[in-house]
């Protein structure tokens, strides 16, 4: 009989033992030896709730795990570890509730009753913020898609919402961010963003108009709770440790949806994640000092993490993450301007200096090609690493621009977005280089004031007129024909064909949730990241259908997603850029 591999006897091995009381549950948390917790949810009248997120989070534990009730308000969790828990359950519009369960050999029970909440502003979602802000005629329209597309590329628009100014306290903010970097430090020295100053004056009238001190209430406009299939998930969120922050800093991380969005300067850490050949998450860090990579080991909520020291001993940064066929982890040296590795298995870094001759840099996302070289985004282009000699070659790309996102076909051709001119560059194996410019924008909101701002500026991934699309990441599916591009102002999905280059586009269930991330898992799913949503969307090719799903945390400002093919289904991972964890999405 031929040896089966390690993976089709864990999978037979489950299925034999499917069948059987006591069989291990393939959605477990902890350690074997418990049970479940069953229960349900109803409002204060009595009536059942769905959709309700209901977390539980053993005593001593980093992680907190959580499910959705059925349409009956009913819910059960995955097996957990004898243990005593805290449980939760909230929606939007009501109080959250707690309690306290003890898990022991027997079945965990916990009725829970949530009262009508009657000021929630501060549950909602970004997106939900951005669809209550008023419509009532096209000014208002197109200064919407004004402030979505320049104030959120680096926090979450619900974080200004969530305050009142008159005109003049709202313009002196937009004249402060005009010089605040992406890593949130104001430096008076540097010019002025243009595209903040080309619309000051009116993103200040229209904020003060819908957030002003004397402003009406808004009206709530709030997205359905899960149901069906997005209701059938379970999700784990890990706690990640910062080494220059204090616990009580941290306290309010997006758990409690009544506390609002919390701080990103003090929760930001793991923008892009990888999963390793060993099982374990790698994460890259442009945040938290005295840290380059971070390791995960779901298994147990253990965090390890590594320094690789610059010229002055301070840890390099690194952005983007990405594995290659030998388990080896590339990054991309934020500091140093290089491609860099981490061996998982040695926990040691290799350094690949980058010549004078080459004076682009390596910028912030990357890929790997079929023969383990990693390519990476640059000024005007996209460069890539000959691992085996050690040479770094760019490829300047037809029209210059600023680039985002990067991604390696299944015939080994890269590709690059621009964002800012709705376009993205491809190179052959043979290092010809073409271009795929997207179908304008249909769009009535535009005036000759956008039109000459497009003209004239040099647009990037986080300032666009209401003209544009911003295709911002992108992954290809490895085994077949199409690459997928997230257009991040359109609030659309962009497939592309990788022979004719045709374009086909499908709007997001929902206006205003910023498409940021995707990836593709084995079955050909495409999984999608939302900047402005709490929430993480799988679009079905076959079916040409989303399905959404809703985290338990607010705040998360996710940037990268990634599945784990080794699970049937994929497993999917996402780090939570603002609010310091990592969640493992898991469905039933």
């Amino acid at each position: 009989m031929p040896r089966l591999s390690r993976f089709s006897q864990v999978a037979l091995l489950a299925v034999l033992l499917a069948g059987f009381p006591g069989a291990p549950d393939v959605f477990s948390q902890y350690a074997p030896g418990g049970n479940v917790l069953k229960g349900s949810v109803k409002s204060s009248d009595g009536k059942p709730l769905e959709g309700v997120a209901v977390s539980m989070r053993g005593e001593g534990k980093t992680f907190t795990t959580t499910v959705f009730t059925e349409r009956d308000g009913t819910f059960v969790s995955p097996r957990l570890e004898k243990n005593k828990y805290q449980v939760w359950a909230q929606a939007v519009g009501f109080e959250m509730t707690k309690s306290e369960v003890q898990i022991t050999d027997q079945a965990g029970q916990a009725a829970l009753s949530l009262k009508p909440l009657q000021d929630y502003h501060k549950q909602l979602s970004a997106q939900e913020w951005m669809a209550s802000l008023p419509e009532s005629d096209s000014r208002d329209l197109r200064m919407k898609s004004v402030l979505m597309n320049n104030c959120t590329g680096c926090h979450y628009v619900g974080r200004i919402l969530q305050n009142r100014f008159d005109s003049t306290g709202w313009a002196a903010m937009i004249k402060l961010m005009q010089k605040t970097g992406t890593n949130g430090v104001y430096t008076p020295s540097v010019n002025p963003n243009p595209m903040m100053v080309a619309y000051q004056e009116e993103l200040a009238g229209f904020l003060a108009k819908a957030r002003g001190p004397a402003s009406p209430t808004l009206t709530p406009k709030l997205l359905p709770r899960p149901t069906g299939d997005a209701a059938k998930v379970v999700i784990t969120e890990y706690d990640l440790p910062r080494n220059d922050v204090s616990s009580t800093i941290l306290k309010h991380d997006g758990t409690d949806w009544s506390e609002g969005f919390s701080s990103r300067w003090a929760s930001r850490a793991p923008h892009d994640i990888w999963v390793g050949l060993d099982g374990n998450i790698y994460w890259a860090d442009d945040m938290v000092p005295e840290q380059t990579v971070g390791k995960l080991d779901p298994r147990t909520g253990k965090v390890t993490t590594y320094k690789l020291p610059d010229k002055d001993g301070h840890a390099v940064s690194t952005h983007s993450i990405v594995v290659d066929h030998k388990g080896n982890m590339w990054l991309t040296n934020q500091t140093e301007g290089t491609h860099l590795m981490f061996n998982p298995k040695t926990e040691t870094f290799t350094r690949f200096p980058r010549p004078d001759s080459v004076p682009q840099r390596v910028g912030g996302t990357n890929a790997v090609d079929s023969k383990g070289n990693p390519w990476a985004v640059a000024a005007d282009g996209a460069i890539k690493l000959d691992v085996a000699t050690g040479k770094y070659t760019f490829y300047k790309a037809i029209r210059p621009g600023a680039t985002y996102g990067i991604a390696v076909d299944s015939e080994d051709k890269v590709w690059v977005t621009f964002p800012g001119i709705d376009t993205l560059m491809v190179v052959d194996t043979a290092g010809n280089i073409s271009e795929v410019v997207l179908p304008p924008l249909k769009t009535d909101l535009a005036n000759d004031k956008d039109r000459e701002v497009m003209a004239s500026q040099r647009l990037a991934a986080n300032s666009a007129t209401p003209l544009q699309k911003g295709p911002r990441r992108m992954w290809a599916d490895p085994k077949g024909n199409y690459v997928w591009v997230a257009e991040y102002f359109a609030d659309q999905l962009a497939r592309i064909d990788i022979h004719t280059k045709e374009v086909k586009e499908y709007p997001l269930p929902h206006r205003w949730s910023q498409p940021y991330a995707l990836n593709v898992d084995k079955n050909h799913n495409v999984w999608i990241n939302m900047l402005n949503r709490d929430a993480i969307a799988k679009f079905d090719p076959k079916t040409e259908r989303f399905t959404e799903y809703q985290l338990p945390t607010r705040g998360t400002e996710i940037r990268h997603i990634v599945p784990d093919n080794s699970t049937d289904p994929p497993t999917i991972w996402v780090p939570y850029d603002g609010v310091l964890k990592i969640a493992r999405l898991q469905f039933r």
